[in-house]
């Protein structure tokens, strides 16, 4: 209910990530002040209270210890470096599961994901983590249903988040639900950024992709894709470019990048209108040539099977907006 006080609890351990903590803090307390009230009551916990020092060497001061944690409210499990050694404390694993149980919701950032997948609640559930953490998580948390192309996620009353500032934009997502678009909405310029992206956003682009894949021999490929998405790259066209046969091509796309050559061309297409929307550009018709989509109806095709959104409805939600002086 919109009236009623929520409790946000926000859980520090040693080297967790400080932004995992604040982005999601800064959230609900601007939150307080755009519904000039005492929309959330926020928290920060340790397993002891008292100070943690976070990644940056930056203490913290925990108002409360796990026990004191009221029942009911909202717990946030950041990630960070200090995951790993928290998942293999057996006093700190029994003290959040504990204090989990009663929670009426349950979010993490980052890879805390795997602090609630090493508690056993993500098992059978849909989550994802931090890209950095995949092979890490599929073979660790094999019950877990991981999609880590996805920004965040929800399944029942347990939402996960990809990575530092799509924290930020969970907790947007969340506070959207407590108390409508708008609130979000205000909070969003309050804090200088695009309205929230919606959970089924890709969490990283083509370029970091390819910045993060092993040296090959597509990399060239690739990069003449990206500087020119409106180009037509026919599979043949791209095997030549590549002097490979087409077999050989697809087997390169899909070691270093897990997908196919068109598969990549339609992302870096998307990937490419999608900028030009976020940039101000309204004319759906100069987009799709620009983009390399050639009409508007293919525009929509890509939009709706990638995103669930058609080109307008991205724009309304992720367009530029005019911020108050």
């Amino acid at each position: 209910m919109p009236n009623q006080q929520r409790t946000v609890t926000l859980v520090a351990y040693p080297e967790a990530l400080l932004l995992d903590i604040a982005g999601p803090l800064q959230v609900f307390s601007s939150a307080n002040k755009i519904l000039k009230k005492k929309a959330y009551r926020i928290n920060l916990c340790s397993m002891e209270g008292g100070a943690v020092c976070t990644d940056t060497g930056i203490e913290l001061l925990c108002n409360t210890d796990f026990a004191g944690v009221q029942p009911h409210g909202d717990l946030i499990v950041p990630g960070g470096p200090g995951v790993n050694k928290v998942i293999e404390d057996a006093v700190f694993m029994e003290g959040i599961v504990r204090m989990a149980r009663y929670q009426r919701r349950i979010i993490s950032t980052c890879s805390g994901s795997i602090i609630l997948a090493a508690m056993g609640i993500l098992d059978g559930k849909l989550a994802t983590c931090h890209w950095s953490r995949g092979d890490q998580v599929r073979k660790k948390f094999t019950k877990v249903n991981w999609d880590l192309d996805r920004i965040y996620t929800r399944d029942g009353n347990i939402y996960t988040s990809a990575g530092v500032s799509t924290g930020i934009d969970l907790c947007l997502s969340v506070l959207e639900e407590d108390h409508g678009r708008n609130a979000a909405l205000e909070v969003a310029r309050e804090l200088v950024l695009f309205m929230q992206r919606t959970g089924n956003q890709s969490q990283y682009s083509h370029p970091l992709r390819l910045e993060t894949a092993p040296k090959s021999r597509i990399e060239e490929l690739c990069s003449m894709v990206i500087s020119d998405p409106a180009r037509s790259w026919r599979i043949s066209d791209m095997s030549a470019i590549a002097n490979m046969t087409s077999r050989t091509l697809h087997r390169h796309f899909v070691a270093d990048l897990k997908e196919s050559p068109s598969q990549f061309v339609e992302r870096v297409r998307l990937d490419h209108a999608r900028a030009m929307i976020d940039g101000g550009h309204r004319n759906m018709k100069r987009i799709a040539a620009l983009s390399g989509f050639r009409t508007e109806q293919n525009l929509r095709r890509a939009f709706i099977g990638k995103l669930s959104l058609s080109p307008v409805e991205y724009r309304k939600r992720f367009g530029s907006i005019t911020l108050p002086t």
